[in-house]
Order: structure tokens, then C-alpha cells, then sequence
């Protein structure tokens, strides 16, 4: 599904990603973790060209996107994007959120739009906000209602930055729940910070220094006893003293 080869990313002399491989399968629910400025963020923004790599291919299904030739915006129309910065139509209701990008690109009717746009909005807590508007909502579930958005279209790559941080772990646990009941066949990336986004992944990227220092499951990891078991350690303690 995605083949990333040398990638590389600078801003001016400050070099974030310093040349990472990976290939990634249709359906892989795959989290990303690393400290802050690790280059997390600046690696799943370049795999939409929302941040353009200094150098290095991405292929998205066998298209070649850094490719200045291929159409991005034809590419994305297959892409979920769900950031911190929630991007909302704040004119318009929760529903009408949710349901105007399938019903203007054709993707669903107006009924089938409603129909599964409630399915989702039950699915992430916010049931009982489908009329009202975005001014109207909290932090967290505004992140919720971005989520329900992006998963509406089932796209074949849903990315999500840190896009559950302001959400209560019983809820994040219904919303990831969902990544394998209702989007199967969808490839997931999360940067997460919470262990318990961590340990149900198909595969954890572990990012530092712009590089990919650790690949594998959480127990193949923590058996490595490496730098993601010591980061696991780290925030286990510290929610023992919470």
C-alpha cells in the first residue's frame, strides 16, 4: 500500500528526517511513538505531500507521488487526515461535518451520508450532538467529530496525529475499536502518546532523531529492551503515581 524510500525532509539547515525506509501493507493498524521533535509529524505529513520531502519516493498503490507529474489531490481523495488543528466548518452542524465531503463528491447519497454518519457519531460519543455546531463543542470532542469525519469516506489510508489526546481512554478505546471493525481494509497510521493506543497495534514505529530506531509489535519490542521499553517503563511509573 505505501513504500517510503529514503526520505528525507529539512527545514533550511535543521535535518528532521534523515532517510527512512519502510513499507507499509494494506489494512496494518500502525502506530508511530518518539519524544517530541523526533520527526513524527513530519514524516506522516510528507506521506500526503502536506510537508514536500527534500528527497527521497513515497509510493502510495503502486503511484509514485513524489512524482511531480502525479495529481496529490486525486491521491488524497483516497486519504483520511485527522491533525490537532481541527480544520471544522464552523457555519455548519455536526452532521452536515460529517456528511458534506461523501454526498458532494458522490460517495453516498444524502440518506446513506445520514444513516452512517449517525452509526458513526454513536460510535464516538457524540450521538446526541448531531445538530449542534462545532463553537458548541469541547476540545476532545471536536477531535471525535474529525475522526467520525475522516472515517466516513473508508479510506485506504487514515492518519491521525495525536488525534485522541483530548479524549477519555474508555472513548479512545471505542474509536480504535472501530479502526478494525469498520475500516479493515483501511491502512491506519496514529502518532499516539498514550500506552493504551500503543499495545493492540499491528506494528509501533519508533521514531527518533528522524530515523526509525525500533519496528515490531509491543512485545517484540519490549523483549528488545530498547529504547521503547524504556520510553513504555517511563510512562507506565509514571501513571502508577497518578
Amino acid at each position: 500500500m505505501i513504500k517510503v524510500c529514503n526520505l528525507k525532509k529539512s527545514f533550511g539547515d535543521n535535518q528532521v528526517l534523515r532517510g527512512i525506509d519502510y513499507e507499509v501493507n494494506k489494512g496494518d493498524k500502525i502506530v508511530v511513538i518518539g519524544p517530541s521533535g523526533s520527526g513524527k509529524s513530519t514524516f506522516l505529513r510528507c506521506l500526503n505531500l502536506l510537508e514536500i520531502p527534500t528527497s527521497g519516493e513515497i509510493w502510495f498503490d503502486g503511484k509514485l507521488i513524489t512524482d511531480k507529474k502525479t495529481d496529490i489531490n486525486e491521491v488524497r481523495r483516497h486519504m483520511g487526515m485527522v491533525f490537532q488543528h481541527f480544520n471544522l466548518f464552523n457555519n455548519k452542524t455536526i452532521m452536515e461535518n460529517i456528511t458534506l465531503a461523501p454526498i458532494h463528491h458522490k460517495i453516498m447519497t444524502k440518506e446513506q451520508a445520514n444513516e452512517k454518519a449517525l452509526e458513526l457519531l454513536k460510535r464516538v460519543g457524540l450521538s446526541d450532538k448531531a445538530d449542534a455546531y462545532p463553537s458548541q463543542l469541547s476540545g476532545g470532542q471536536k477531535q471525535r467529530l474529525c475522526i467520525a469525519r475522516a472515517m466516513i469516506k473508508k479510506p485506504k489510508i487514515l492518519i491521525l496525529d495525536d488525534s485522541t489526546s483530548a479524549v477519555d481512554t474508555a472513548t479512545e478505546a471505542k474509536i480504535r475499536n472501530s479502526f478494525y471493525t469498520e475500516l479493515s481494509d483501511t491502512t491506519v497510521f496514529i502518532i499516539a502518546q498514550r500506552i493504551s493506543s500503543v499495545k493492540d497495534a499491528d506494528k509501533i514505529l519508533v521514531v527518533d532523531d528522524g530515523e526509525i530506531k525500533g519496528i515490531g509489535t509491543h512485545d517484540e519490542l519490549m523483549n528488545q529492551n530498547g529504547k521503547y521499553a524504556y520510553m513504555f517503563n517511563l510512562q507506565a511509573e509514571k501513571y502508577r503515581k497518578q
